[in-house]
């Protein structure tokens, strides 16, 4: 049995995947991005708010 389970970054329903975008990961539910999850660099993984220097909430 398969349970689907909610965005873990926000908590919406449906379906989420990582999906390459011109090299940012981001996350989305269907064709919307996610409000909150972070982006990150694809290659390496690393969020890009930590690569420009931004300091997280």
């Amino acid at each position: 049995m398969i349970v689907p389970s909610p965005c873990w970054a926000c908590g919406a329903s449906g379906g989420i995947d990582w999906i390459n975008v011109n090299g940012v990961g981001v996350l989305v539910h269907g064709r919307e991005r996610c409000p909150v999850a972070v982006p990150f660099f694809w290659e390496t993984g690393k969020p890009l708010a930590l690569l420009s220097g931004a300091v997280a909430a």
